[in-house]
């Protein structure tokens, strides 16, 4: 997470270079406080790692790298039953052609001293056929990384790069919906993030102080296995109607092709209205294989919020790398989950199922 990209040597107009990078970066500043639908780790899943030979676009202006690289990706989704989509799986009933997309601008120096500053830029857009083309989450970060870690304003990244969960481990169009830490904060934030020994460190507390968390990553290879624990603490503002604290700790074990994840998250809710205080506890499993060029995955999650009935999510998906970059996906999801509070409100509410499959490309 704290390294930094092999720089090609191309060389392009530093004008040009830098007037794209004023124009990104203004855009990105006027369209402050909006929310993203789609978390940047989405299309982690769907793309999969990048390919040993793929490199970012890069420039060298002025003693500073600059850095593009991005995703896109577009097919269809089939909703067998749509009784409340939350906004989770865009379009209704039916065939529906969606498309997405990511793209980042990076400007990085790393200086004589091994202190490195830069500021990083993120866009990304999705929607369906029947809505209209729209832009919905920008981001940004300015940070200044050291030998003692890496401090930064922003909101670039997703604050959940550190946890372990079931939906991390799924291939292509599978998703298990709220699985985890299921609402990362979305506001800018100063971040602390470092590596001590096998350790990895992510703390963060939101410009207005409303929202933090606190995560830690240990992963102990070994000659035949590699495992992982995660524990993260998030608490605040949630939704702008309770205040919340909550653990998530899940295990990783990948094992030659095979891969296998074990999550549980615990969440309370204090309401700010005068309502009484409840709980969401959820549990997820998902296990991966990679045969060649084709990865398949599955996972469950059971859920209960305020000691209602047992919530079910299930998936199943895989990608087929077809060349460097470029993947066919597919994927199956269903959801069952009523998850009000004690306010009679949702929280994590969903009741549908479906399909999806799409062709990405990542730059």
């Amino acid at each position: 997470m704290f390294r930094l990209f092999n720089h090609g040597s191309n060389r392009r107009g530093p004008v040009g270079v830098i007037g794209a990078l004023i124009t990104f970066t203004l855009s990105t500043m006027s369209l402050v406080g909006q929310q993203a639908t789609r978390l940047a780790s989405e299309f982690d899943r769907r793309l999969g790692p990048p390919s040993t030979f793929q490199k970012p676009i890069a420039w060298e202006v002025a003693d500073h790298t600059l850095l593009l690289q991005g995703a896109i990706l577009g097919g269809g989704s089939y909703l067998f039953d749509a009784v409340d989509t939350q906004g989770l799986i865009p379009g209704n009933e039916g065939w529906e052609a969606f498309y997405a997309g990511i793209t980042d601008l990076r400007v990085t120096r790393r200086m004589p001293n091994s202190v490195a500053y830069g500021i990083d830029g993120r866009v990304i857009f999705d929607g369906a056929s029947s809505s209209n083309f729209n832009f919905n989450d920008t981001r940004f970060d300015i940070y200044l990384r050291g030998r003692w870690g890496q401090i930064s304003y922003g909101d670039f990244d997703d604050r959940n790069l550190l946890l372990i969960s079931g939906r991390t481990g799924l291939a292509g169009e599978a998703t298990l919906f709220y699985d985890g830490f299921f609402s990362p904060p979305g506001g800018r934030a100063f971040r602390y993030r470092a590596r001590y020994s096998s350790f990895l460190v992510d703390a963060a507390i939101d410009e207005d102080g409303n929202t933090y968390n606190v995560s830690l990553l240990y992963r102990s290879p070994t000659r035949t296995r590699k495992d992982s624990w995660s524990l993260d603490y998030h608490g605040g503002d949630f939704m702008n109607r309770y205040e919340r604290n909550g653990i998530t700790a899940a295990y990783d074990i990948a094992y030659g092709s095979w891969n296998f994840k074990v999550a549980g998250a615990w969440d309370r809710f204090n309401p700010y209205a005068n309502f009484a205080r409840f709980d969401r506890i959820a549990g997820s499993v998902c296990v991966s294989y990679k045969f060649e060029a084709l990865t398949t995955a599955a996972g469950v999650m059971l859920s209960q919020t305020n000691g209602s009935h047992l919530e079910t999510t299930y998936t199943a998906g895989f990608r087929y790398d077809l060349a460097r970059g470029l993947a066919l996906n597919g994927g199956y999801f269903y959801i069952d989950s009523d998850s009000l509070g004690t306010d009679g409100l949702p929280v994590a509410a969903g009741n549908f199922s479906g399909m999806r499959t799409s062709i990405s490309y990542r730059f």
